[in-house]
Formats: structure tokens, sequence, C-alpha cells
């Protein structure tokens, strides 16, 4: 009988304690303030002024720098990414589009940052994005392959002659531009982290490929070889 008894309690007292809740884990509400800034060399970025000089010689100016920034990731220590988001629209003079606040970010270390200049295949097919003003007026026409503009700069330059206008612009998913930037960043428990990048924008000119405009051409979309060398040189146009 107080075999039996015993073994009643301890069914008992496991049975309340598996009806007993989980503990709900912390949950993360920390995040990444990432903030995009730009140059050009030692220079400040303006828009509407002859104050810049490209590798090739040419003086030049600043009418209009927008893109997509795609797979926004952080790099882990063992090199696989975290995805933060999917796309972002950035217009360089409106400085909304340059903060982005991704939220609910596991807390630990990262290695670096990971993204696209560009929209991934996945995105880059017309009217899949949402019919914003912006997507509108990035789209790539439908007789060249469809999709979305990766990047429209442009501007005008100078040369011996006089001055022309420039349209440097990236489509298609052959000019997706991958960039990866290491730096190590702690994301810590009910905090928002800081990150800040910076354009260089006369690295869009120069390396690996030593652009010029009275040879590659002022008006690029559609131009293959072109766009392959702007494209290239993105790589690295982004720092810390």
């Amino acid at each position: 009988m107080f075999v039996l008894v015993c073994a009643c309690i301890i069914l008992c007292i496991s049975c309340k304690k598996e009806k007993q809740p989980d503990i709900a884990p912390t949950p993360d509400v920390q995040g990444i303030e990432l903030s995009v800034s730009y140059k050009v060399d030692a220079d400040i970025f303006m828009t509407n002024h002859f104050m810049y000089k490209t590798q090739a010689g040419y003086d030049y100016s600043i009418t209009k720098m927008v893109y997509y920034l795609s797979q926004i990731s952080l790099i882990k220590a063992d090199s696989s990414l975290y995805l933060l988001k999917d796309y972002h629209y950035v217009d360089a003079v409106t400085s909304q589009t340059n903060q982005l606040t991704l939220k609910n970010i596991h807390a630990g270390n990262y290695i670096g940052l990971k993204f696209n200049i560009g929209l991934d295949s996945l995105h880059n097919v017309s009217d899949t994005l949402p019919a914003t003003a912006e997507n509108i007026n990035m789209k790539w026409p439908v007789m060249m392959g469809g999709g979305y503009h990766f990047l429209k700069l442009e501007g005008y330059y100078k040369d011996t002659s006089g001055s022309y206008g420039y349209n440097i612009h990236l489509g298609t998913n052959s000019c997706l531009t991958p960039v990866k930037l290491y730096k190590s960043i702690t994301i810590s428990t009910n905090t928002k982290t800081p990150v800040s990048i910076v354009m260089n924008i006369n690295e869009w000119f120069r390396n690996p490929h030593v652009f010029d405009f009275n040879v590659d051409g002022s008006y690029i979309m559609g131009n293959a070889a072109a766009m392959k060398k702007i494209a290239e040189n993105g790589i690295d146009v982004f720092s810390f």
C-alpha cells in the first residue's frame, strides 16, 4: 500500500511539472541602425558642381545617384550569412533612404556585412516590386531584358571641346555587384548598434578599370562591355 501511495505522489508531481509552461526566451529587440554616406575621394559629396575629377582626367559633376541594395546580410564567424533585408532603394540626396533600421537581430558577434548593389535575380523581374514612384522610375526596358535599373549615376563631364552629359546606368542580372565589408560588429541585447558605410563615388570610374567617357561611352545603357566595367569597379566603392 505504501509503495502504491508513493507511486501516486510521484506521478502527480511529474504531471504538475509537465504542465508548467516553458520560460519564454528574451525577445530579440536589438537591431542595427545602418547609415550610408558619400564622398568623392577627399571631397564631400555635392550635386550640380564641377568639383570632381575621374581617373581618366575628366572634370565632372553629379546630378543623380540612385540605386538598390539587396540581400543585406551580416556575416557570421563561420562565413555563413544572417539575412537582414531583401532589398532597399537608396537616393543619395534623400536622407531618409540613407538610413535603415533593422530590428530583431540575434545578439552575437559578427565579422562583417554583405550585400549586392542591384537587385538579386528573384526581385529583378518586371513588376515584381511594389508600384511606388521610385520603383517605377527604376524599371529596365522589357525589350532589353526587363527588371529594374540597379544604378543610375548621372551628371556632366568636361573635355577639351566642351561639356557633355553622362548616364551611367546598370541593369540585368549579369551586372549585379556583390560587396563584402569586414569589421567586427557586436549586437548586444536591448540596444541598437550603429553601422556606417561610405560610398566613394570616384571608385566607379577607376578600379580595376579606368573608365573613359569618350572611349567607353557616356550613355552606357545597353552597352554590355561598358556596364561590365562599371559593375566590376563597384565591388570596392563601399567601405566602413
